[in-house]
């Protein structure tokens, strides 16, 4: 699968997982469609930065600790555009932004754990 085929399943993925809890949460369709602007706005470039970044040659550690700083100026991002589309104070966008990004974050780890492990036993099994 190429790289721009895995930020787009990327995408789809954070949007389905932050767009169902949204919906969840918030018991409305425009809900679904703030998330999915959200998401627009920032995945594709962070995904982007990332995968460019993978080819630099940066330690492990610096990775990690990029990935987190970005990953949290996502949250603020995309808190900014939550105030300005559903017209709330800048602390519920913020708890709104964290709460959907810490879920689509895990769910990504865990699945993204699996799809390691499941990989190293096609591996083994060669």
């Amino acid at each position: 699968m190429g790289p721009y085929l895995v930020i787009l399943c990327q995408l789809v993925f954070t949007i389905l997982i932050e767009g169902s809890v949204m919906i969840v949460w918030q018991s409305s369709k425009e809900a679904l469609g703030y998330s999915v602007l959200a998401n627009l706005m920032t995945n594709p470039p962070l995904n982007l930065l990332l995968l460019y970044l993978s080819g630099q040659g940066i330690g492990l550690y610096a990775t990690l600790g990029i990935r987190l700083g970005l990953e949290v100026l996502v949250v603020f991002l995309e808190a900014l555009a939550y105030k300005g589309m559903m017209k709330i104070e800048i602390k519920r966008a913020l708890f709104i932004s964290l709460v959907l990004n810490f879920t689509s974050f895990a769910f990504g780890e865990i699945f993204g754990v699996l799809g390691y492990w499941k990989l190293l036993g096609v591996i083994a099994g060669l």
